[in-house]
């Protein structure tokens, strides 16, 4: 099985997502100069070789009212 090498524009797009998972195909097409097809086709294959795992939200403990952060 051969190692899968993201590339500039896959970088990019992991940066993108990474500021916000919610950008749309679309969005982050337009930002690359790129139709929506090969955009949607490297988040996918990013996904399928597990350079993708999961997309989560970030909670701000402030907004739960928790003041107290502890590192041990």
């Amino acid at each position: 099985m051969t190692s899968y090498q993201p590339d500039d524009i896959d970088l990019k797009i992991l940066e993108m997502l990474q500021q916000n998972a919610r950008l749309t195909i679309k969005e982050m097409a337009s930002n690359l100069n790129l139709s929506t097809t090969p955009v949607f086709e490297r988040i996918k294959r990013m996904e399928k070789v597990k350079l993708i795992t999961r997309y989560v939200a970030l909670v701000d403990p402030k907004g739960l009212g928790k003041t107290l952060q502890a590192f041990i």
